[in-house]
């Protein structure tokens, strides 16, 4: 179960340096604004990723184990790789409703699967 927490914790750690960085960026005027342009974009995108191995390791997991967490994590990955693409479509023109619709999207996958190898695996030691 570590390789689920700790791409988990990758996402989310991702998720977290995202949210910071546009605070950053929001204080920031001028050419040094620039900066941000490249990580704002690259960090999204990472979080994306992470957010797919996430899930894939989660339901993989869940397999092996069975049980209903294999049809949450299954919902809880599609929602998380296919709702920020959806979210920037219905919220194009409102930059701050989409990063919080997005963030929680990409958000609940990693944290299901935590919960997950907390609540339904206590006994195996991997």
């Amino acid at each position: 179960m570590w390789p689920i927490r700790i791409s988990a914790g990758a996402s989310l750690l991702l998720l977290g340096t995202y949210m910071v960085l546009r605070e950053i960026a929001t204080q920031c005027s001028g050419a040094q604004c620039d900066a941000y342009i490249l990580p704002s974009i690259a960090l999204p995108v990472a979080v994306l990723a992470a957010v797919g191995v996430t899930g894939a390791l989660a339901i993989s997991g869940a397999r092996a184990t069975g049980g209903s967490w294999l049809v949450i994590l299954i919902a809880a990955t599609a929602l998380g790789l296919l709702g920020p693409p959806v979210a920037l479509a219905i919220f194009r023109d409102q930059p701050d409703s989409l990063v919080l619709t997005a963030s929680l999207l990409f958000a609940q996958c990693p944290v299901a699967a935590l919960v997950f190898t907390v609540s339904e695996v206590p006994n195996q030691v991997g």
